[in-house]
């Protein structure tokens, strides 16, 4: 990502921040768990120089006792600080070297990396941790120590962050940190939404920036979830063995093996381990229940078995989830012996253990083995207390309940609460989301609640170890050995037409950073973040996020970004350079009557216009390389206006281009925030472009960014182009 284009935003924006919230530290997100002052000592100054030396005795070190089979050497990820350095801030040039950091000591603009023993840093249940980390800052120079070659990388973070908050500086002093929770996590359902892999690639690399530990990646559902036979459900593991080829009819939305190692060592990277979960074969489904495996079938458990042993070697971490969660509970033995059956399969086989969704399933004869970890969603489906109090590993990954005779006793009751008691539909609403539509739960993280709704009467911020925000007795301590931290799920119910993928990012990135943050430090710790600080700090940082560019954001001097003017060329004229008059260089050329421009896709918030003589025929106006616009058939009769991403097209439904559209000039003005996009044709409003939901009478709103790659194309007379950051008013165009 080039980020020179935000650098005196970020700048004027940041720099406020530390001083108005009088902190001793930058807010960090999340917060560090110690910080010692070095007394009146001015703060260090990021130079123009920075030598980064690495440990001669560490640096092929990938010490690590998380999930990741693949975690990085020390070396590695003081490269990706390196770039990471130098992408934020351009006017500063670092190099890299291995070497004796005990001679670097205090030398003049040195940033030393380093491991050690000695380190005191542990989860809040005492276990130890190589995701620690020891920052010392002085005026001149910056030494960090890693408990393991990963706690340094999140060592980075923090100074990254640090500089970034404050325009360039870093208190002087000393941080000791690490994380509270293990599993600092978000999952995101791919099995019934395709997303590129590039897109997951970098979704790994934003969550980063906050320290998230695991992503758990959904890579199959089942055949007809919720009764919809017609439900979009894909398995998007490509496999090599042809006796599996069934389970990928649809290569052009599956990932190879070579796509996916590359997915998972670039999340790794940077810290994060993929957590890859694999549902079964829909042709084993229970005759009364397609979304059920029928476990009585001979060749039920062997064919699940099959299709584990051709990916296991593919997963790069000591822990996979099986899902296996709604199961039928008159079959509660039957899926209690399968589960385990299949645990024990996959240690043989891999040495990898297993989670799945919690599932209670009545028996007096069976149990889910307690080598199993349960990643409890819903109180209806497990009791996640009794669980851990049984001796079971759990993960958290649902809001906490809410009784209702809790309800009832409170002084002003949530309704909400109130009407559904126990049930999943209150519960999840802390961490998990339904993309774009849902009559129980939200399209993003609820941060009122997670901010202050731990507690129904007394408030305050949610973290892993509450369950129950009603009863605090319910809940298990901070400390307990078998709570293993928190995961929040988006989900796509709805399938692809519901949502782009980029829309996917729109959902999670205020939530990932607020449960990152709650999963490193536990609300109990006097130095925990708080919402003020969050707010305060969030703009900034996300901004900044290194390695990516979800947001497509696009350099600009101004609020003008782009703009040509093609009237005066010659119909028909061939190659020839178009200016950029917006004075951003973005010089264009114009082949074949279509305008290539250096850019790809714009970002929210966007305004556009193009005037032009259409055509009368279908065709592209706009393309790039997340979506395209263009003129598409109505059914019936008539041309309107459409975006397409991922192969789906949108159509402006209730409206219709005017007839003169093929003779003269129109001009069109896009507009596009994450929350939606409109058309205005010829000064007049044309529609919002939305989608119906599951074929309903449900409507949403769709959030295109602008595909600005080219403009124009077959028998398209395009006139003029111009391209905004942010909305604009059509009056004064």
């Amino acid at each position: 990502m080039d980020v020179s284009a935000i650098w005196w935003h970020l700048l004027l924006i940041s720099a406020l921040v530390w001083p108005v919230l009088a902190l001793e530290v930058p807010p960090f997100v999340p917060a560090v768990q110690n910080f010692i002052k070095d007394g009146t000592a001015p703060a260090f100054h990021l130079p123009e120089r920075v030598h980064i030396v690495v440990d001669e005795r560490d640096a092929h070190s990938n010490k690590d006792n998380g999930l990741s089979l693949i975690s990085p050497t020390l070396l590695q990820f003081a490269q990706t600080f390196q770039l990471d350095l130098e992408a934020l801030f351009p006017r500063t040039s670092a190099s890299l070297s291995i070497g004796n950091v005990d001679r670097s000591l205090g030398a003049l603009a040195v940033i030393s990396l380093s491991l050690s023993d000695g380190l005191d840093v542990t989860h809040a249940d005492g276990s130890p941790t190589t995701e620690g980390y020891e920052l010392v800052v002085s005026p001149t120079s910056v030494s960090i120590v890693g408990s393991g070659s990963k706690g340094a990388f999140w060592a980075t973070r923090t100074f990254l962050q640090g500089l970034v908050l404050t325009g360039g500086q870093f208190p002087a002093g000393k941080v000791v940190d690490q994380p509270d929770w293990r599993t600092r996590g978000f999952m995101l359902d791919v099995g019934r939404q395709w997303y590129p892999i590039t897109f997951l690639a970098d979704l790994c690399t934003y969550a980063s920036w906050y320290k998230i530990s695991e992503f758990h990646v959904h890579l199959s559902d089942n055949v007809s979830p919720r009764g919809n036979f017609n439900a979009y459900a894909r398995f998007r593991l490509r496999p090599e063995d042809p006796a599996l080829a069934g389970l990928t009819p649809h290569l052009n939305e599956t990932y190879s093996r070579k796509e996916f190692d590359a997915f998972q060592a670039s999340c790794a990277a940077r810290g994060v381990t993929v957590v890859p979960e694999l549902e079964s074969k829909p042709e084993l489904a229970l005759s009364t229940d397609p979304t059920l495996i029928n476990l009585t079938v001979p060749d039920a458990i062997p064919t699940i078995k099959s299709i584990w042993k051709e990916f296991l070697p593919w997963f790069h971490t000591s822990q996979v989830s099986i899902g296996a969660d709604e199961y039928n509970s008159s079959l509660a033995d039957d899926y209690n012996n399968f589960v385990n059956e299949m645990s024990e399969f996959i240690g043989a086989e891999s040495g990898k253990t297993i989670r799945l969704w919690g599932t209670r399933e009545p028996s007096n004869r069976t149990s889910v083995s307690k080598n199993i970890t349960i990643q409890h969603w819903d109180f209806g489906d497990d009791d996640p207390f009794e669980l851990i109090r049984s001796g079971y590993d759990v993960i958290n990954r649902s809001a906490p309940r809410v009784s209702r005779e809790t309800c009832i006793g409170m002084a002003s009751a949530d309704q909400a609460d109130l009407d559904v008691g126990y049930t999943h539909h209150s519960e999840d609403s802390f961490q998990y989301i339904v993309m774009k539509q849902s009559g129980s739960f939200p399209q993003s993280l609820n941060q009122t609640r997670l901010w202050d709704g731990a507690n129904v009467n007394s408030g305050g911020i949610w973290d892993p170890h509450v369950f129950d925000r009603g009863n605090a007795s319910n809940n298990p301590s901070m400390t307990d050995p078998h709570l293993k931290g928190a995961i929040m799920a988006a989900w796509n119910d709805h399938g692809p037409t519901a949502s782009t993928f980029l829309e996917a990012f729109y959902a999670l990135k205020q939530g990932i950073p607020v449960v990152a943050s709650a999963g490193w430090q536990a609300v109990a710790r006097p130095r925990h973040l708080t919402h003020a600080q969050f707010l305060a700090a969030f703009p900034a940082l996300e901004a900044a996020a290194p390695g990516q560019n979800l947001d497509r954001r696009v350099q600009s001097r101004g609020a003008l970004v782009a703009e040509y003017d093609l009237a005066h060329l010659a119909p028909g004229s061939g190659a020839e350079p178009v200016r950029d008059q917006s004075g951003n260089g973005y010089d264009a050329r114009l082949v074949g009557g279509v305008l290539h421009t250096p850019l790809g896709s714009k970002g929210h918030n966007y305004t556009l216009l193009l005037r032009a003589q259409l055509g009368g025929a279908p065709g592209t106006l706009l393309a790039g390389p997340d979506d395209s616009f263009g003129i598409e058939a109505l059914p019936g009769d008539g041309l309107t206006l459409a975006f397409t991403s991922s192969n789906i097209t949108y159509l402006l439904s209730n409206y219709t281009l005017p007839s003169h559209a093929a003779r003269e000039p129109v001009e069109i003005v896009l507009t596009g925030t994450e929350h939606g996009t409109s058309a205005i044709v010829d000064g007049a409003h044309a529609g919002d472009f939305v989608v119906s939901i599951d074929q309903t009478a449900v409507s949403e709103p769709m959030a295109f960014v602008a595909p600005v790659q080219t403009v124009g194309g077959k028998n398209v007379g395009v006139e003029k182009f111009v391209l905004w950051d942010g909305i604009q008013s059509v009056t004064t165009m």
